[in-house]
């Protein structure tokens, strides 16, 4: 179990300083994972507008499990992940980041190390906010090493239809075509870069649940498709994410977090479908 710490703070600055702070993340981050991107986790709804809200964490880990002098298996990992958020009356703007270091056998100069980098930069922004119709632009840079994934941008844009709302859920329906570049690296090639640039349709159905005062979920499908003229067919990709929250005191929540993705037609001969679950304590104040 991880134990992750979260603050969540608010500011009426004006917009430029969000504009400078975000770009001064943005390219701090470098690349980024394979992890699915919930752009609800940031959302916030309130009543007021001009305000500044995010959370954040950052943790490092060093253990071994070694079996045997000549078999040694030290790691060492280091997780950050980082959200920010700026709402004014009619717009949101939302910074989403998340970095993965995983390296293995750091210290032993007989055996190969294995170094494992996912993450993502993902910046998004909601015209029209309070509409229930209203407009998205993004953009987002992402990376996966340990599947292959050396490098992968996205931008576009589209819509997002508030479908139902009440007092304790939502649900969202979001459409919208995008440009994805993506590099991947095959060992079993004499060519191993391989590059693919391809229009995509994008859409995703979201939803958040207040189960109660004590528990609330949150979740995010996307389904996105693209004609690739080098296979002569359709590159299909489905993912999600879940999050069940449940809330232990008035600061201390547990969390359960799945994601998956499957993609039939992927780049380079990797496993088509792959998911993760994760469990950890929230502080937030």
């Amino acid at each position: 179990m991880s134990i992750k710490l979260f603050s969540v703070y608010s500011c009426h600055p004006k917009l430029y300083v969000f504009i400078l702070a975000a770009v001064g993340l943005y390219f701090s981050i470098h690349p980024a994972q394979g992890q699915i991107l919930n752009i609800e986790r940031a959302r916030v709804e309130r009543d007021s507008a001009d305000y500044f809200t995010g959370k954040g964490g950052l943790s490092f880990s060093m253990f071994n499990r070694n079996a045997g002098k000549n078999n040694p298996n030290n790691y060492l990992q280091l997780t950050f992940n980082g959200d920010i958020a700026y709402v004014s009356k009619q717009h949101s703007y939302l910074l989403l980041n998340y970095y993965n270091y995983l390296l293995v056998n750091y210290d032993s100069e007989e055996l190969r190390n294995t170094v494992a980098s996912t993450g993502y930069s993902h910046f998004r922004v909601n015209f029209l906010r309070n509409n229930k119709l209203s407009y998205e632009l993004f953009t987002q840079v992402q990376a996966d090493k340990a599947r292959g994934l050396e490098f992968r941008t996205l931008a576009g844009g589209g819509f997002r239809y508030l479908l139902l709302k009440s007092n304790n859920s939502s649900i969202y329906l979001g459409t919208g075509f995008m440009h994805e570049h993506e590099e991947w690296e095959n060992a079993e090639l004499e060519q191993k870069l391989i590059v693919s640039d391809l229009i995509k349709s994008t859409n995703y159905v979201s939803g958040k649940v207040k189960l109660n005062e004590q528990v609330n979920t949150e979740g995010i499908v996307y389904y996105q498709v693209g004609y690739d003229d080098k296979i002569n067919s359709f590159r299909n990709r489905v993912s999600g994410d879940v999050t069940l929250q449940v809330k232990l005191t008035t600061k201390f929540s547990f969390r359960t977090n799945f994601s998956c993705t499957f993609e039939d037609e992927p780049i380079v001969p990797v496993t088509k479908f792959v998911y993760a679950i994760s469990n950890g304590i929230q502080v937030q104040f």
